[in-house]
């Protein structure tokens, strides 16, 4: 790769502005086309590339700036002999404030263009950004609207009639001004020192049309052929178009679009106005839609879209000041998230289990876009805990960690000087929450175990010793971890007011406890001399949490002590954190499990995100009936009330007529009416992997050793199961029902290169099969997922 040449540049004037899209382009003279064309570009924050009037892509990743990532692209089908030009329409947030800390930074454009010729090693020829490009502020969009929310940013209105085929060869510049160069590529004293090639494929991008019609009214003007955009209208009804009508003073038509769930891209219409108009787009993940982009129609054919992403379930289409009637000719959504090369599959007797499997499969896959989303319409941030779950389904539903290795890389170059590493990302902030410090860390290993990936685990190690350190000053003089609710600090847990969070909260203990162990391992895989020490230091940890953070004369835990003495505020969370983390030993958490938690004795978990512990706590102490029954119960309600895709907090017990909504509740931000609520949550997908591991009975999570847990559980309401875990290797196949002589019947068809463990399996047979290994057997009822593996192969 040719070293950068190129100088970031912007639009001169506007360095400090807000919300300033950008316009750069450059034109060039080829006698004849080169043989190999590489163009790399990046932008901050968001780029449009086009090549002679074409697009070719947009980006980049977000990123820490201080790791700036680019793209690259082979541009030679886009040359031609003659005259060529390089457009890009750039965008920059500004210096408003954003809850989480994205979009930082000024604004910049950086491409470079390197042409060869046949079997040459040096370029012939550079296009690079520079003070020769032109550059302007777009006239395309108005400087100052209202922004969407805290979390997220500017509306759009768009001025159609400022189209000026800028992007086209044969335009003249000559009355732009010239690009101001803003920094150099790579130069330490750049906003952005290092440039790193993008780590994930491009997104995947497919096109999408509303379901249904749900809501249309005429508001004094006329809604003519509202169906003719729906998927699957006949070719007549397409032919035709949505006419609509807002000539009438004061009118305003409106149809309501239903994409059947959760969609995340870009909203592409064509539209014939003869006499121009006002065309809006309101959206939303439930039917609180709104307004987010306004276009200001030009005369004739306008071809429209928004530059920002969108992330939507109801579309909300309205006309107003129409001189003459509008034909809407098609409505699409550019659906955008990443491209997983292959997708898992689960079945069984169970249809409720089946539409929940589904759903966080879906919910995943459209939060998996540059990195793992907590929310695509909210923020659209990498926060650490919910990549952590969502790796998970990765691991048993998509097979293709490659996502789960670059967001935690991400998390690691965020690392703050003291060691700590941000709770949300992708960009670099000290928004610090100290379980999810350690959450990292369980992802970080997670990986490893599933990938075999030594060298990320080299590349993290010296992330690892920081963080350890970090952890170690905050233990009070017992080894507790202290302070955890200063201020500048969230300290999670779960997202509930249940719980007791003031200086050394249990759960924060326990979490580090967990911690320590797992560095510890890791210690060991690399040759590293820490493993004795993290050791010494859990068992330290350990001790005093249970001797310490008990409530005398009992076996649970307060959620945290103070000066004064422990609190006294027991709830799940804490003393299911201090059972997941091994605080407890086995005849304690089932202690726990039947006596406290499943007798309905503490305040109950309305939090998505927490129950991947509870669920996976429950599996692992023989609880499977009782975590299939909360399966059932908590996201089966999601169902019942409409979900398409997981809420981030659900309260089941609240009138059936509520959705989690500002006015409705269900989440701690009640009647918080700036902070928008999620409807697509990522953190509530465990049972997606869950069933697939423990009802299946195929566990993936230690493929990076070769070796994969074959260990259905029979369960209560489930007289089969069957489905599909794509893996590198290639998918394994796994099925099991009654068979005709009342037995129950397992059978596996896996790769021949794996390596399996069987539990609770009888008469085990092998049987090779080419490059296929089929692996059958009965399951002993009672003694699933117990007790000593029943079979090992190679």
């Amino acid at each position: 790769m040719k070293t950068w040449e190129a100088q970031w540049i912007w639009t001169a004037g506007h360095e400090s502005d807000n919300n300033v899209y950008a316009e750069a382009r450059k034109t060039f003279q080829l006698d004849s086309l080169p043989a190999k064309a590489d163009l790399r570009i990046t932008a901050n924050q968001q780029y449009k590339l086009f090549i002679n009037g074409k697009e070719a892509g947009r980006g980049p990743s977000p990123s820490n700036n201080l790791w700036k990532y680019f793209d690259s692209y082979d541009a030679a089908s886009y040359l031609q002999a003659g005259v060529n030009i390089i457009a890009v329409t750039a965008y920059n947030f500004g210096t408003e404030r954003i809850v989480t800390n994205q979009m930082q930074g000024p604004g910049g454009i950086l491409l470079q263009l390197d042409l060869y010729n046949a079997d040459a090693d040096d370029a012939d020829l550079t296009i690079a950004t520079g003070p020769d490009w032109k550059c302007r502020r777009s006239p395309r969009w108005t400087a100052n609207p209202s922004r969407q929310h805290y979390w997220g940013g500017f509306r759009e209105i768009y001025l159609a009639s400022a189209e000026d085929g800028w992007e086209q060869a044969d335009y003249s510049d000559a009355a732009w001004p010239a690009a101001r160069v803003v920094a150099g590529a790579e130069q330490p004293d750049s906003p952005w020192p290092r440039l790193i090639p993008r780590e994930i494929p491009r997104l995947k991008e497919s096109l999408r049309q509303p379901k249904a019609v749900i809501g249309s009214e005429s508001f004094l003007g006329q809604i003519i052929h509202a169906e003719s955009l729906l998927v699957g209208a006949s070719a007549e009804l397409r032919q035709k178009g949505l006419t609509v009508d807002a000539s009438v003073p004061g009118s305003f038509p409106q149809i309501t679009y239903d994409f059947d769930r959760e969609v995340v891209g870009y909203p592409e219409l064509v539209v014939d106005a003869p006499e121009g108009g006002v065309l809006q787009l309101f959206y939303g993940e439930s039917l609180e839609v709104e307004l987010t982009d306004t276009f200001m129609l030009k005369k004739g054919t306008n071809r429209l879209s928004s530059f920002g992403r969108r992330a939507f379930r109801y579309m909300k289409l309205a006309v107003q000041a129409t001189m003459q009637p509008i034909v809407i000719q098609e409505l699409n959504l550019r659906f955008v998230h990443y491209p997983f090369p292959e997708q898992g599959s689960f079945r069984s007797s169970d249809e409720l289990l089946d539409r929940i499997w589904e759903t966080g499969k879906y919910t995943t896959l459209v939060n998996t876009q540059d990195h793992f989303e907590d929310c695509p319409h909210r923020e659209k941030a990498l926060w650490v805990a919910d990549a952590v779950v969502m790796a998970k389904v990765v691991y048993q539903v998509f097979g293709d960690a490659a996502i789960v290795r670059k967001c935690l890389l991400q998390s690691a170059r965020n690392q703050n000087e003291d060691g700590s590493i941000p709770g949300t990302g992708p960009e670099k902030n000290t928004f610090v929450l100290p379980d999810f410090c350690a959450h990292w860390l369980y992802g970080v290993k997670e990986y490893y175990d599933y990938s075999g990936d030594v060298s990320f685990l080299q590349e993290v190690w010296p992330n690892i010793v920081k963080l350890s350190e970090w952890f170690a000053a905050q233990e009070d003089a017992e080894g507790l971890f202290s302070r955890a609710d200063r201020n500048g600090w969230w300290c999670f847990i779960d997202w509930s007011d249940d719980i007791e969070r003031k200086d050394r909260v249990t759960a924060i203990s326990c979490f580090y406890y967990k911690f320590l162990k797992l560095a510890a391992e890791i210690s060991d895989v690399l040759g590293e001399k820490r493993g004795a020490e993290f050791n010494r230091k859990a068992m330290r940890l350990r001790a005093a949490v249970r001797d310490r953070l008990r409530i005398p004369g009992s076996k649970l835990f307060a959620d945290c002590m103070t000066d004064e003495g422990l609190s006294g505020s027991v709830t799940a969370q804490t003393n299911f954190a201090a059972v997941w983390s091994g605080i407890t030993d086995e005849e304690e958490a089932v202690e726990f499990i039947r006596d406290v938690y499943l007798t309905g004795s503490l305040p109950r978990i309305r939090g998505a995100f927490f129950y991947h512990i509870v669920l996976e706590t429950l599996f692992r102490h023989g609880f499977a009936n009782e975590a299939v029954e909360q399966i059932r119960y908590y996201w089966g309600a999601m169902l019942d009330r409409g979900a398409r895709t997981w809420w981030e907090t659900f309260d089941p017990e609240l009138p059936f007529c509520t959705i989690p909504s500002p006015y409705q509740g269900h989440t701690p931000t009640y009647l918080q009416d700036a902070i928008p609520v999620s409807h697509s949550h990522g953190w509530g997908a465990s049972p997606t992997n869950l069933l697939t591991s423990e009802v299946l009975g195929v566990d993936a999570s230690n493929l990076g050793s070769g070796m994969v847990t074959l260990s259905p559980t029979i369960v209560d309401g489930v007289t089969w199961a069957e489905g599909v875990i794509p893996t590198p290797s290639g998918d394994i196949q796994a099925s099991w029902r009654t068979g005709d002589d009342g037995k129950l019947h397992y059978e596996v068809l896996m790769p021949a290169g794996l390596k399996w463990t069987g539990s609770g399996l009888h008469d085990v047979q092998v049987e090779q099969l080419g490059d296929t290994v089929r692996i059958t057997g009965e399951i002993i009822p009672g003694s699933i997922g117990a007790g000593a593996p029943t079979s090992i192969q190679p």
